[in-house]
């Protein structure tokens, strides 16, 4: 790539991908095998993309929540945790990780983990922006 074609990336407009997830926050099993559930996996194995931002809206869960978010991407070839944080609610978001135009490789993975049993079932809506390679 050219640094003229590397400058149109940036300024390129990102896709914006809102969706809803419902599990067991609570009493679930993630992919990691830590409590919660999956909230979402973006990209694929072999592949390169972009991501912009990312959110999580937290207005459902319960006011006494505590709410423990955690992103796996891969490194060094293997999927591993690269971000956790504990968020007390009521919050209305949860902004993702460190995003600004980042170049990923292979599954990102988004997992929550809610200390509340009363969180279990719960839809929560998130979404994130992707630019093209």
């Amino acid at each position: 790539m050219s640094i003229v074609n590397d400058a149109k990336l940036l300024w390129q407009h990102p896709n914006i991908i809102i969706a809803t997830t419902t599990a067991n926050w609570n009493s679930g099993v993630a992919t990691s095998g830590l409590a919660g559930a999956d909230l979402v996996t973006i990209g694929v194995v072999g592949q390169w993309y972009r991501l912009n931002a990312g959110f999580v809206v937290t207005t459902g869960f319960n006011a006494a929540a505590t709410v423990t978010i955690r992103e796996y991407c891969n490194i060094a070839g293997a999927n591993r945790l690269v971000m956790t944080d504990d968020t007390i609610m009521p919050e209305v978001l949860i902004q993702l990780s460190w995003w600004l135009d980042a170049e990923l490789f292979g599954p990102y993975r988004i997992e929550l983990y809610s200390d509340q049993a009363a969180d279990d079932g719960l839809v929560v809506p998130y979404e994130y922006r992707m630019k093209e390679w």
